[in-house]
């Protein structure tokens, strides 16, 4: 049945964080284990640019996609080189030409596929999601980097994304938005993380005690 979190802030009416996950184990062990330490400052400094953080300021999570992210965003590029280079191979057997070879053709794919491979690599590293005692903060990107910010007391609404193919692989994406949010869109993203049960209830245990 779906499950619901309701934070409650002096200055705005109730406020319902929900998604339609069934209550399993892995919910009460996420629920008992919400209080986990902050990370270590070592990795916090590793991953985290110094100018972000405060003075003042305790990181509670820092995380990242899951790996399986690389392989899920390349999966329809490299079905469709494969496609077409099969097929490919196939016409220029039936057409007899000779200016092109089968093994040719399959090493431009494999080099297509291993570029596609490389360059979800690097957008997964830049790729941060961090949860502080004050905000949600967001980095990505590879080239141009952008980060997001959020104070926890301006968070609206979480949802948890959690589809079959996710489950399968224990990744889901949660979205973030705050007042400033059109509609029903997301102002952040966390996408693809791994243990997205606990992720998410930690997020919304540190809402709610922001919003207090």
């Amino acid at each position: 049945m779906p499950r619901s979190f309701l934070l409650r802030n002096s200055d705005t009416p109730l406020l319902r964080y929900s998604y339609n996950v069934p209550m399993t184990k892995t919910d009460t062990l996420a629920t008992q284990d919400s209080s986990a330490a902050p990370v270590a400052p070592e990795l916090v400094s590793a991953m985290v640019p110094d100018h972000l953080l405060h003075g003042d300021e305790l990181v509670l999570l820092l995380t990242k996609p899951s790996p399986w992210f690389i392989f899920v965003t390349s999966f329809r590029f490299c079905l469709i080189v494969m496609l077409v280079a099969t097929f490919s191979v196939r016409a220029f057997e039936l057409s007899a030409a000779s200016y092109i070879t089968p093994q040719q053709i399959a090493l431009a794919a494999t080099v297509l596929i291993l570029g596609r491979l490389v360059w979800a690599g690097l957008v997964w590293t830049s790729h941060i999601y961090m949860l502080t005692n004050q905000r949600i903060v967001t980095i990505k990107g590879v080239f141009n980097v952008v980060v997001f910010q959020a104070n926890l007391r301006k968070i609206q609404r979480t949802v948890l994304y959690k589809p079959l193919p996710y489950r399968l692989l224990g990744i889901g994406t949660i979205g973030i938005s705050t007042a400033a949010s059109a509609g029903n869109q997301f102002e952040s993203t966390w996408v693809m993380v791994a243990r997205p049960l606990k992720t998410h209830e930690r997020l919304v245990e540190a809402v709610n005690k922001a919003q207090r």
